[in-house]
């Protein structure tokens, strides 16, 4: 992976600042959701479920050669959008990368003024789950 944690955020803040508004925002979301790669039905299950999303989601976290690959999916095509998002920046990180990077981007592309209270709720628990399994793989190593 050439791109670093920083410029993956940075990248998707570039991305957003060429729309003018929401609906459009939306819509560029809602792409990038519909681009995440399919999401294995066997991992559909309590363990990997985000708790809090009125929607249903579901992140799976990896560990493998020292890095953390994630892989989600969501019924619902924004929340989908703002997995691909996390996935952009936190997948395929040291497990050290990712709990000392916060989510910052998503304020500064507008995302917690512009979200139902559900699904600020969801997307919490998905930063969680995110740094969860990077904290569980720290304490492994």
């Amino acid at each position: 992976m050439s791109e670093s944690i920083r410029e993956a955020q940075e990248q998707i803040v570039d991305d957003f600042s060429v729309f003018d508004d929401w609906m459009d925002r939306y819509r560029f979301l809602i792409d990038l959701g519909r681009s995440l790669p399919d999401y294995p039905e066997e991992l559909k299950t309590d363990e990997w479920r985000v708790k809090g999303c009125i929607n249903r989601a579901w992140l799976h976290g990896e560990a493998r050669d020292g890095r953390v690959y994630y892989q989600a999916c969501s019924e619902s095509e924004i929340v989908a959008g703002l997995i691909a998002l996390l996935l952009k920046v936190y997948s395929g990180r040291t497990p050290q990368e990712i709990v000392e990077t916060s989510p910052d981007f998503l304020k500064n592309i507008g995302v917690w003024e512009n979200i139902t209270s559900n699904r600020i709720t969801g997307l919490n628990n998905m930063i969680a789950l995110i740094q969860n399994v990077a904290k569980a793989e720290l304490k492994a190593a």
